[in-house]
């Protein structure tokens, strides 16, 4: 009777298989063809069914760009107003200029402490000029990196902002002007003006603290 039993259950698997099988090919998807080409249709073009479109040929003559004219262009300065209108910084027709309206005296803010960076060169009063070294600590930054730093990352593309800039003062009656150049009278970097104008903008609105 075991025997029997091992019989019938042996076939009744062999005829499950069989029937999965068949069901498994007869499946729709394996009776699907490629479709049929597209027909063109009077006044129409047909569609580009590659997915590939032409390239161009490069028939260019003009140079390669080099890094310095693809660089992106020099931001603005910060333009600053006090809140009692006293003090302004403004662009005077393309010369970062600082002007005045309180009782503060142009020349000893021109002398007078721009931080660690700013070091006077040379004075001259009676043409109310101030001659400043800058040392852009950026710069430093950027030669202290270490072997391996560099070795591992791109070259550094910095400018250097360190040089020699003129302060220049003029004295009306209504109003005190200063304006910042460069050596060969040319406007400084936006960097440079920024940082040595909030200098002489906070001396500029510092309030007297010996008058109460």
């Amino acid at each position: 009777m075991k025997i029997i039993k091992y019989v019938i259950l042996t076939v009744g698997l062999l005829l499950i298989l069989s029937s999965c099988g068949r069901m498994v090919k007869e499946e729709a998807y394996l009776q699907a063809e490629q479709s049929k080409p597209l027909k063109k249709v009077d006044g129409l073009d047909l569609p580009r069914d590659t997915g590939q479109l032409a390239i161009p040929d490069i028939n260019s003559t003009q140079p390669l760009l080099s890094i310095d004219a693809v660089r992106p262009p020099e931001m603005a300065f910060a333009k600053r107003r006090s809140s009692d209108e006293n003090v302004v910084i403004l662009d005077a027709d393309g010369t970062p200029t600082l002007e005045l309206y309180n009782d503060k005296d142009a020349w000893q803010l021109m002398t007078g402490d721009f931080g660690e960076n700013w070091f006077i060169i040379e004075t001259n009063e009676a043409d109310c000029q101030v001659t400043l070294h800058y040392d852009d600590p950026i710069n430093q930054t950027v030669e202290d990196q270490g072997f391996f730093k560099k070795l591992f990352t791109f070259e550094s593309r910095y400018i250097d902002r360190s040089g020699q800039y003129v302060l220049t003062c003029l004295k009306l009656p209504q109003k005190q002007q200063i304006w910042v150049q460069t050596l060969d009278f040319k406007a400084p970097s936006a960097f440079v003006v920024d940082d040595l104008f909030s200098h002489l903008f906070d001396a500029a609105t510092a309030t007297d603290q010996s008058n109460p």
